[in-house]
This record gives structure tokens, C-alpha cells and sequence, in this order.
């Protein structure tokens, strides 16, 4: 895993918990439509500093309209939308953690990857120990992620 699309949510995620070194740990690049940029720079906060000021992380521009105007007629929001069309248009897999979108991309036939598969990856190749992520899970908790406690509990017992 190289290479990588992501949504937006993650990416705020794992800003807003100080934690994008989860991802360079283990991707060289993120590409972005520029509708997720859009909503990480609409509220001009820290995640829109450390978004920008990364050089991991680039807008790519859609250029197959076709896929996206097939993705759009989902009604999902632009950035999930946009980021489905980008990772079909370049056969990469999607970071995506919201239920609807991950099951439209799904769909749509992309690979997909959440925040949790994310500290799986990091965890199997011994960037963080056990310990850490549960540390790294409160962290995202208390920046909003939400995440139902079967879904916790059976995400834990699967690294034991």
C-alpha cells in the first residue's frame, strides 16, 4: 500500500489526534479530490494547517467526468463522491470509514480501508504495540470518531 485515495473524515481524524504519522508509516502518498480539500479548508483550523503543510498529501483533479457523473446520482456528500471517482479512476484503494459511502464504493468495485484497518496495518508491522492502540482509539474518540462497541470490542479481540 503505496499509494492511497482518502476521504475526508479520517483525514480529520487522524490530524485532529495528532496520529498522520499512522498513515506515512505505511503509505508514501495521499491523493485528495479537490472537493475533500475543500471541506478540510473550510474551517480553517489546525487540521487545514497540518493537511497543507504535509508533503504526503496532494490534490489530484478528476479527469474521467464520466465516473464521476455515475457517482454522483448516489447522493452521497461531494468528497465522499469525488473520492470514490478518483480511487475507480486510478485503481487505488480508498481510505473511507462512513457506512453508506464505504458501501457504495464497495459497489463500485474499490478496495477500501478504514481508520481502524489503518491501526490493524500499523499494528501487524510493529509500528505500534497493543498498548498503543488503545491509546491511539481514545484518541480518536475524543476527537469524534465514532465507533459502536461491538464493532471496538470484535476490532480487538482480532489483534490478540
Amino acid at each position: 500500500m503505496k499509494i492511497i485515495i482518502s476521504d475526508t473524515t479520517a483525514l480529520i481524524i487522524l490530524a485532529k489526534s495528532n496520529h498522520l504519522d499512522l498513515l506515512t508509516n505505511i503509505i508514501n502518498k495521499v491523493y485528495i479530490p479537490k472537493a475533500v480539500m475543500r471541506e478540510i479548508q473550510y474551517k480553517n483550523d489546525i487540521v487545514k494547517i497540518l493537511i497543507e503543510n504535509t508533503d504526503f498529501i496532494e490534490v489530484k483533479e478528476i479527469k474521467n467526468k464520466k465516473i464521476l457523473c455515475n457517482i454522483q446520482d448516489t447522493n452521497l456528500d461531494l468528497g465522499e463522491t469525488e473520492a470514490i471517482a478518483l480511487a475507480l479512476e486510478m485503481d487505488l484503494r480508498l481510505i473511507i470509514d462512513e457506512k453508506r459511502g464505504r458501501k457504495i464504493a464497495k459497489q463500485k468495485g474499490v478496495k477500501i480501508i478504514g481508520l481502524l484497518g489503518i491501526l490493524e496495518v500499523n499494528f501487524k508491522l510493529g509500528f505500534i504495540s497493543y498498548r498503543e492502540v488503545l491509546y491511539i482509539l481514545e484518541d480518536f474518540k475524543r476527537v469524534n470518531y465514532r465507533l459502536s462497541s461491538i464493532l471496538e470490542r470484535d476490532f480487538l479481540e482480532g489483534l490478540k
